[in-house]
């Protein structure tokens, strides 16, 4: 397992890099606009490397099962099951260090607003600043935008295994069926759909009995959080299910 997810590292420091890099002349010009740019660079850098990270994610594994490096992959000795998971903890791992890098340029651009504001700054002062700002312009604090992190984590996660499973079935059931994209956008499609019949009458289930909990709350936090479980608890289990479907499609059903 550890060296599938070497492996997939491997294949992506280089964008890695090129993309930090970016990111950082990025910053730099916009912070020559003053605090207004700053704001603008926090406000896109998440949109944009969203963007990206899907796209690469989804077409590195369309590579690995349509092209000749897929069919080495697949030749080693490991399961399907192996090559799924490696694949999503890699993307994991991806998310994990976006967060990261995220924060540090939410600091660095926060303590350079301070800074143009003539206001004291350490490192302290500059979560003050932000989770101040935040609190008193739109109402939230930093756990709430964590929170919000967090839950689109779990749906970007539920998001990558339905698209896997979508181009998983097409390239095993399907795999002797012209316009294979196509199909796998349709499938992917079916699948949504199935998910969504899901999840609302299960939602519409909990409603009733769920509600007085989160508004019986003692604050704003706390029914964030009790709001949020059940998308995550849900997107959870579809990311588990899905991944062993995968799993077992590639284990046993693959057509390479």
């Amino acid at each position: 397992m550890l060296n599938l997810i070497k492996y997939e590292l491997i294949k992506k420091y280089k964008l890695f890099i090129i993309t930090i890099i970016s990111s950082l002349v990025l910053n730099l010009y916009l912070l020559t606009k003053g605090a207004a740019g700053s704001t603008l660079f926090i406000a896109i850098f998440p949109i944009v490397i969203a963007i990206l990270y899907i796209v690469d994610i989804i077409k590195m594994y369309s590579d690995d099962l349509n092209k000749k490096s897929g069919y080495m992959l697949f030749m080693t000795p490991n399961s399907g099951y192996k090559i799924v998971v490696s694949k999503l903890m890699t993307a994991v791992l991806e998310v994990l260090a976006i967060l990261v890098i995220y924060f540090i340029f939410i600091l660095l651009n926060g303590a350079y607003i301070m800074y143009s504001s003539s206001v004291d700054m350490n490192f302290y002062e500059v979560i003050k600043f932000i989770n101040d700002t935040l609190t008193g312009k739109l109402g939230i604090n930093l756990f709430h935008v964590f929170l919000a992190l967090f839950t689109l984590f779990v749906f970007l996660i539920a998001f990558i295994t339905t698209v896997y499973t979508s181009m998983t079935i097409r390239k095993s059931l399907f795999s002797e069926v012209k316009f294979g994209a196509l199909l796998s956008f349709l499938i992917f499609l079916v699948l949504n759909w199935v998910i969504m019949y899901l999840s609302s009458n299960i939602y519409s289930f909990m409603t009733p009995w769920y509600e007085p909990i989160i508004y019986s709350s003692p604050s704003t936090t706390v029914q964030a959080f009790y709001m949020s479980l059940p998308v995550n608890t849900f997107s959870i289990i579809q990311s588990i299910a899905l991944t062993f479907c995968s799993g077992y499609l590639l284990e046993n059903k693959i057509n390479l």
